[in-house]
């Protein structure tokens, strides 16, 4: 079941924001991600990506559940790659980055939107790499992770000029010569 719902990106940023500062001291990044870190006017669900504190993952994830719980959230899926939550009636997705070296993927991947995601996917595809949720990866068996550091370095490694988040989707209006 989806909790999703439209909220104005004024209400969902108060949301994100007091989730982030309730749990910042469980990541060694994190980062407000979707819509809006796009900063679009209507938002569905608050996005993060984060880099978990720590080298257990099962004991970070049982820290987070607990925290989750006790600030009156309830988890609705725990997994490696994405966690859902629902918060003050709001869906919070936490899109996990468990290698450092990916955190610019990461940041990609959770801000979107989807089509700019496919766009990335169809880029690394011609380039002959592989780009998941997880990374960006060549086709050598075993892949072999490429660093991605920034949002810019999946750019010059792809060949994709880089655009700000808030400019991501946004098909540029070509005006011809009828326009006034």
């Amino acid at each position: 079941m989806s909790y999703k719902r439209d909220m104005r990106l004024e209400d969902a940023e108060k949301i994100a924001l007091d989730f982030q500062s309730k749990t910042r001291d469980l990541y060694k990044k994190c980062l407000i991600a979707g819509s809006i870190r796009r900063k679009e006017p209507l938002v569905h669900d608050v996005d993060f990506a984060v880099i978990p504190k720590g080298r257990n993952f099962g004991k970070w994830k049982d820290g987070v559940i607990r925290r989750v719980v006790g600030m009156g959230g309830r988890v609705t899926t725990f997994g490696e790659t994405i966690s859902n939550f629902v918060y003050k009636g709001a869906q919070v997705n936490l899109l996990l980055c468990l290698n450092e070296d990916a955190w610019g993927v990461t940041q990609m991947w959770a801000t979107g939107p989807k089509g700019h995601t496919i766009g990335m996917t169809i880029k690394a595809r011609d380039k002959g790499l592989v780009i998941n949720s997880k990374g960006l990866w060549t086709r050598e068996e075993p892949p072999r992770l490429i660093k991605t550091e920034t949002e810019q370095d999946v750019g010059r490694i792809l060949d994709w000029k880089y655009k700000p988040p808030e400019e991501r989707g946004k098909a540029e209006k070509k005006r011809s010569k009828f326009d006034w």
